[in-house]
This record gives C-alpha cells, structure tokens and sequence, in this order.
C-alpha cells in the first residue's frame, strides 16, 4: 500500500483512539433556547388550550365562554387539521338510551339458516369489566348502511373458506334492540336486569354470496385450501373509484362541456352571419323604389300595379 493511502488511515485512526471526548447534548437541561424555546412553548399552550376547548361539552354553564373561546383560537379548524377531531355525543348531553344488536345468520346450499352467534347480546354480563368490541361493530353496522356489503361479503368467504370451499347462499341481518328503563324507573326497582328487558327484532337488507362485490373466496386462497377454483366470472369484483378516477372524470365532464359551448357558438356565429347576408341582399321592389319620381313606368311592366303595391306596399 502506497504512503499517500496510509496517510488517511492513520489520521482517522487518530482522531478516533487519541482524541478527546465530544461533550454528550444530553447533559443539557433545554433542548431549545431562546426565540425556539419561546416558540414551541406557546405551540404547546395553544394546543393543550384549542385540546381542552375541543373537548369540553359545548351546552351548560360555560356554553357562552366555550363558543367564543372557540372563535378566538379557531379551535375547529385546527382539530380537523391536525385530525384531532373527538366528540363526546355518546355521553352528553343525551347518552344512548337503547342496547343495539345484530344478528348475524347465513342460508346454507340446503335452505337452512344458521345464526351465527357475532351479536353481543347474551354474550357479556352488566355490569362488565373487560370491554369486547363486537359491540362496537354491531352498533355501527346498524347505524351506517355501507358496513353491511362489506361484513356480508366478508361471512361468506369465511364460511366459504371453513367449509370446504362451498359459499353460502345468502346473508341475513336483523335489527336488535331493548329500551334502557329511565333513571326514575331505575331508581324506583334499584335497577334492572338488561336481559329481562323486552327485546324488539327489524329485519334489515340480506346480502346473495354470488352477487355481492368481493363476497366470492378468490381462486389463489382457494389454490392455498385445495379448493376447486372457481368458473370464470364468478368473482365479482368492486369499481375502483381513486382520487385519480374521480379527476379523470371531472376532467372528461369539462371537455364535454367546452365541447358543447365551442359548438354552441358556432351555430350562434353562423346564424348571425346569415343574418347579415339577408339585410344586405336587396327587396323585391328596390327597382321601383329607388327609381326618380318623374321617370316613367315602362309599358306593360304594370307600374302602377307593381311599383306602387311592390315598393310600397310592405
């Protein structure tokens, strides 16, 4: 190895073994001086403000303060920036007021149907103390419609994948509900048993496994079980809607438009040009109007017949 390679090697090896010690930046007390130090303090208060503001219940006694508190910090605008958005409506100012279920029930290839035992109801015990989340699913798949699809299409390709590849035929739900007593009624008994309330049933929209979007196991898992792949076009697949769709249209939908008013302007062009071409093209009498008054009508023209009802008439 030459002498100049060497060179490096040893100031590095140097500095590395013989020089002194760089001071740790974790011995010292700020992690921010001056105008930083000043400027992530007030962040911080601002958020833990515009975070308590958020968060505290609107209606009550400080309703009046809590509003224009809010508009001073413009505390909305920040929470759904920052996607800090939280609500309390389940608590107050009106809890709920029913315990909602869904049942949850398949219709086999031989017309029977099964529940399949996903509602919450019977399940846990009042009070609980370990929270269990299908209760959570079961209220949202009754507040909000367009989890119903997707739950449905997701039953049959897990009945489908448990039992030997065979999907069911459809998928029914039902609406549960008990009334939650008042708290007077539940003060007046020293409380209630949930499961002796009444129990009220809806049926809601039922789901086919060969027609619902993605409800089809695909022929890779299936290949993984040793299913039998599935005839072509059986799987029914979801429409793509991306950000980039949804632009390719809107701009399709402008092009249409400026295609629409470009030719709507010409006609507009072209029947005003016609227009003019038919102000400037003479009357059928201009010979007789345009003629002085002392020239004589030609015999046999019927002047007084043609000039006089041709060049005056109208």
């Amino acid at each position: 190895m030459s002498q100049a390679a060497e060179q490096p090697s040893s100031r590095l090896a140097d500095v590395l073994l013989r020089a002194p010690a760089a001071e740790d930046p974790s011995d010292e007390p700020w992690a921010y001086r001056g105008w930083a130090a000043l400027a992530v303090s007030l962040f911080v208060l601002y958020h833990t403000v515009a975070l308590l503001q958020h968060t505290t219940p609107a209606a009550g006694l400080a309703e009046r303060f809590n509003r224009k508190l809010a508009g001073a910090l413009r505390a909305g605008a920040y929470m759904r920036a920052t996607s800090s958005v939280q609500s309390w409506a389940m608590f107050a100012p009106n809890p709920h007021r029913t315990n909602q279920f869904l049942q949850v029930r398949v219709v086999t290839q031989d017309g029977e149907e099964l529940d399949l035992l996903h509602d919450i109801y019977g399940r846990r015990d009042y009070p609980y103390f370990f929270y269990d989340r299908m209760g959570k699913i079961n209220r949202r798949l009754i507040e909000q419609e367009r989890y119903q699809s997707p739950y449905a299409a997701w039953v049959c390709r897990e009945w489908a994948r448990t039992h030997g590849g065979e999907a069911p035929v459809r998928v029914n739900f039902t609406k549960m509900w008990t009334k939650v007593p008042p708290p007077d009624k539940a003060i007046a008994t020293m409380g209630f048993d949930p499961f002796a309330l009444k129990l009220y049933k809806e049926p809601l929209k039922g789901f086919d496994c060969a027609t619902t979007p993605h409800a089809q196991l695909p022929n890779d898992i299936r290949a993984r079980y040793g299913f039998t792949p599935l005839p072509d076009g059986a799987f029914v697949g979801i429409e793509e809607n991306t950000w980039r769709d949804r632009a390719d249209a809107k701009a399709r939908i402008l092009q249409r438009r400026r295609a629409v008013d470009a030719g709507r302007g010409k006609a507009s062009k072209a029947a005003e040009g016609a227009r003019v071409e038919e102000s400037t093209l003479p009357g059928e009498g201009g010979g007789a109007e345009g003629a002085p008054n002392d020239e004589p009508a030609l015999p046999n023209e019927g002047g007084n017949e043609g000039g006089g009802n041709d060049g005056g008439g109208d």
